[in-house]
């Protein structure tokens, strides 16, 4: 165990530094000057001369060669580079197009012109004057502007219909690369750009059919050394070294450099107006109504989706995101912790109703008008602005629930689905539920003479846990619609909120030193709030998930294998329609679907069907392990058995089964170092594991780093101790421990 202990303390100082490297705040870059440093990393593609470039205008840098300019680009993003040399088109497309983390600095005032190498081994007569030919034409008559001003200066990606033939006596090889946009890249699966469209018009002017060799750009001038290729269309500098390899034709522009730099949190462009968001990507939150709303308004944005506000907040901070849409009251308990965010002046997104949902049951219709009677008494008493004032104004101190577990039951217990990762409206006060909606429900239950009992699981699963029955009513600011009303009864509202666009303001981000912002995540994601309980509570329902599991699958598998194990037809057909199911399928989906469909009206726990549902896949594993295992034991072991006098079943257990155990063990850990992992999805099915509780904090201290790093180790942690509890057991089983007077028992003469 010290040696996994060291593991340990090594993993996490090894994230600590990577997380100190990657939070440390570099100089933001705002001129080429600040580029000739020795500290200075500049990527380059290799094969091209920019390191030549880099060595003239930043001779005291490093360069550093890249496969290609995505990868600069993202290298750049990360950090990793400082700089990346490419042509200006090429940044500024990439910028166009959604590149995230880097911006253009400035132009280095030199360039190379672009051609086209054509192959001495071409099978094409007269290959190059045709395509001199061919270029004077298309300069002539404004084609090759046209094009030009299209592809690079508009960004407009629509080739045009251009007549190639599919068959043809000549047929024209041209090698090109994918990953160079706006020259030559894919578009789904077909390749597209401006040295595509050039080799279409070509072909069509001689008459020829295409193919395209796709190459990476260090091995492109090789293939037409070989007469792989006819000719190169790939946005190639004409450099004087390639003007020795290869013939040239006249040249089709000129390709100025520049230099593309990390766009940091200090030089993100500020969102100010509506429509600075026209093309922007935004995050929206997966089951919220938001997304139908920004289609609406900004057509052309780019649409990702979340589980969680603070996943979205942690986009935003790294630059995935431009803004995402969020509830007023929600803003105001970001700020909070993120002072540095604001509400895109001037603007709503929309104003939302907010009420409680129930099952489209005559029940749920009788519990909706019970709850929408009553909302109009606490409105008229001002018992319900005392409810909102006091969680949204009041000091944390005074921000109580009754406690609504030990509520009388006089009238039954109600059954609330809700999502903990909503301040004020649903949120985890001191390892409790608290919040807007949860004091209403407690109240509502105690006026009515209802027990309640309260379930925390994903937003988009609160709904269907309603329509399914599963809950007898959900309240997570959900926005009432007539979409929603159609599957379930909506109250009426007890309140309407403001969805505003939540942008970042373009200041600075906070001070502080490394260490000082680690003590003060860790102070927030485990001391406050003793919150450090709730992970345990997590481990733990974790642990019990896992050890059921690995238990009841062993034991199921073990099962079925025997039932199958002398060939019976009907048992081995229904054992691979049992695996094929399994495995083919992703256990959230399984999980899913144990819970709203196959106990969709049974009242069981999230844990028990995670534990029916990894039990399942446990033990799908374990039968194909213990095949794999069997086979590999001779079978003459089988006969030499039956030579000795056991019976079947003596010889299954004494002789082959120790046998087959050190060929499945290595899988058996295996599989378990799987399931505990795959556990992490059991959040879907209203379970509060590890990963769930580490979403619920993250939702109250919007600090997406810490609380993930920690669940990471602990999951290490976890699966490391499970192992070594296993391979304990392993020490036992193994068969050359065992002693002959063991394994001759019951034999005659023994």
């Amino acid at each position: 165990m010290k040696k996994w202990v060291c593991m340990v303390l090594l993993l996490a100082l090894a994230l600590a530094v990577l997380t100190g490297c990657s939070a440390q705040k570099t100089e933001s870059i705002t001129s080429l000057e600040q580029l000739n440093a020795p500290s200075i990393k500049i990527g380059v593609v290799s094969d091209t001369n920019n390191d030549l470039i880099a060595a003239r205008k930043m001779p005291r840098a490093t360069v550093v060669h890249m496969k290609d300019a995505i990868s600069g680009y993202l290298a750049v993003s990360q950090g990793k580079l400082d700089a990346f040399i490419s042509s200006i088109s090429q940044i500024q497309t990439a910028i166009r197009n959604g590149q995230k983390g880097i911006r253009y600095l400035g132009s280095l005032e030199e360039g190379y012109s672009v051609a086209i190498p054509v192959s001495e081994k071409t099978k094409i007569p007269n290959l190059l004057e045709k395509l001199n030919s061919f270029i004077d034409q298309i300069r002539a008559d404004g084609t090759l502007q046209d094009m030009y001003n299209r592809w690079v200066n508009l960004g407009d990606y629509t080739m045009p219909d251009i007549d190639v033939p599919e068959e043809s006596p000549i047929v024209l090889k041209v090698g090109t690369v994918g990953s160079s946009m706006p020259f030559s890249f894919y578009e789904g699966t077909e390749l597209t750009g401006h040295e595509i469209e050039l080799a279409r018009r070509f072909a069509a002017s001689i008459g020829a059919s295409l193919e395209y060799m796709v190459y990476d750009y260090d091995g492109i001038l090789a293939g037409l050394q070989n007469g792989d290729v006819d000719c190169i269309m790939a946005n190639l500098y004409a450099t004087d070294e390639r003007r020795e390899l290869a013939t040239f034709t006249q040249d089709l522009y000129v390709e100025t450099m520049g230099v593309a730099v990390r766009d940091t949190a200090q030089d993100r462009k500020v969102t100010r107006t509506l429509e600075d968001l026209a093309n922007a990507t935004i995050g929206v939150q997966t089951g919220s109504t938001h997304d139908v709303v920004l289609r609406s308004i900004l057509p052309n944005a780019k649409l990702l989706y979340f589980n969680t506000n603070a996943d979205m907040l942690a986009a935003l901070n790294d630059g995935k995101i431009d803004a995402f849409p969020a509830a007023e009251l929600i803003l105001r308990q970001m700020r909070a912790e993120h002072p540095k965010l604001q509400a895109l002046p001037d603007f709503s997104l929309m104003a939302g109703d907010i009420g409680f949902a129930m099952p489209k049951t005559p029940e749920g219709e009788a519990l909706r008008d019970e709850f929408s009677a009553w909302f109009k008494e606490i409105k008229a008493s001002g018992e319900l602005e005392e409810i909102l004032k006091k969680w949204t104004e009041g000091p944390e101190s005074g921000k109580t629930v009754l406690d609504w577990a030990t509520l009388p039951a006089n009238n039954g217990v109600l059954h609330m689905a809700t999502e903990a990762a909503f301040a004020p409206y649903e949120y985890i006060q001191d390892g409790k539920l608290a919040g807007i909606e949860i004091d209403m429900a407690a109240r509502f239950c105690q006026a009515k003479g209802y027990g309640l009992e309260i379930t925390d699981m994903t937003f988009s699963s609160v709904l269907p846990s309603v329509s399914t029955g599963k809950s007898d009513f959900a309240a997570s600011g959900i926005i009432i619609t007539d979409a929603r009303k159609e599957s379930v009864n909506m109250t009426e509202p007890y309140m309407t909120e403001k969805a505003l666009m939540v942008v970042y303001d373009g200041g600075a981000t906070d001070g502080g030193g490394f260490f000082d912002r680690l003590g003060a995540s860790f102070e927030k994601t485990f001391i406050r709030e003793d919150r450090w309980k709730l992970f345990a509570s997590g481990i733990l329902t974790t642990l019990l998930i896992t050890a059921c599991s690995i238990v009841l699958g062993t034991i199921l598998g073990f099962g079925i294998y025997m039932l199958c194990r002398k060939g019976n037809k009907a048992a081995n057909l229904l054992t691979r329609f049992f695996i094929w199911l399994v495995q083919g399928m992703p256990v959230v989906v399984l999980l899913m679907i144990l819970y709203y469909v196959i106990f969709g009206n049974v009242a069981i726990s999230g844990t028990i069907v995670a534990v029916v549902g990894f039990t399942l896949v446990f033990a799908a594993g374990v039968v194909s392990m213990l095949k794999s295992g069997v086979v590999a034991v001779d079978k003459g072991q089988t006969e030499a058995a039956y030579a000795l006098g056991y019976t079947d079943r003596k010889a299954f257990f004494r002789m082959i089964l120790p046998q087959a155990l050190p060929h499945f063990f290595p899988a058996f850990k295996g599989e378990i170092t799987a399931l505990i992992k795959a556990t992490a999805v059991v959040g879907y099915v209203a379970v509060q594991d590890l990963t769930k509780i580490a979403d619920i904090i993250r939702s109250r201290t919007y600090d997406a780093f810490f609380p993930l790093i920690a669940v990471a180790i602990i999951y290490f942690i976890l699966a490391a101790v499970l192992t070594a509890i296993v391979n304990r057991l392993g020490n036992f089983i193994d068969p050359r421990r065992r002693k002959e007077t063991d394994v001759l028992k019951g034999v005659k003469g023994k």
